[in-house]
């Protein structure tokens, strides 16, 4: 019994993902530093612009994990009879695609006022550096 209840903790876990606030927590960290500082860290940005006197950067990433085809063979035997089989499966069996979008709105000397973000919880976490980690606080 407690061979299964240790392999459902450990099942359950392995599928566990970063709750939301943590995503935000992580975003937020970044809000008052300089452009340029999350460009060293983030890297170059997708796509720029500025409306307004108003100025936005934004990240966007995309990863795609693509599925398998699936090949089996096996073989069996009961009594005097034995078999043999074959399986194949003649479609993609699905993959996952992680998005994430990250945007920076800036002000004219270059200090961050908000970022926003959207896409896929983890990947987002993922990608965004700790700024505590990398730069301690003061």
């Amino acid at each position: 019994m407690k061979k299964y209840t240790l392999f459902l903790i450990i099942l359950l876990s392995s599928c566990s993902s970063i709750p939301v606030e943590q995503v935000n927590d992580r975003l937020q960290a970044w809000k008052n530093s300089d452009i340029d500082q999350i460009i060293k860290y983030w890297g170059v940005p997708t796509k720029k612009q500025e409306v307004n006197g108003i100025y936005y950067a934004e990240w966007l990433n995309k990863e795609s994990e693509k599925g398998n085809a699936a090949v089996s063979i096996g073989t069996g035997s009961r009594s005097r009879h034995s078999s043999f089989g074959f399986g194949l499966t003649l479609f993609d069996l699905g993959g996952t695609d992680d998005v994430c979008s990250r945007i920076v709105t800036y002000n004219e000397t270059g200090k961050v006022v908000k970022i926003i973000w959207k896409g896929t919880k983890d990947f987002c976490y993922e990608l965004t550096p700790d700024k505590n980690t990398i730069i301690p606080p003061q």
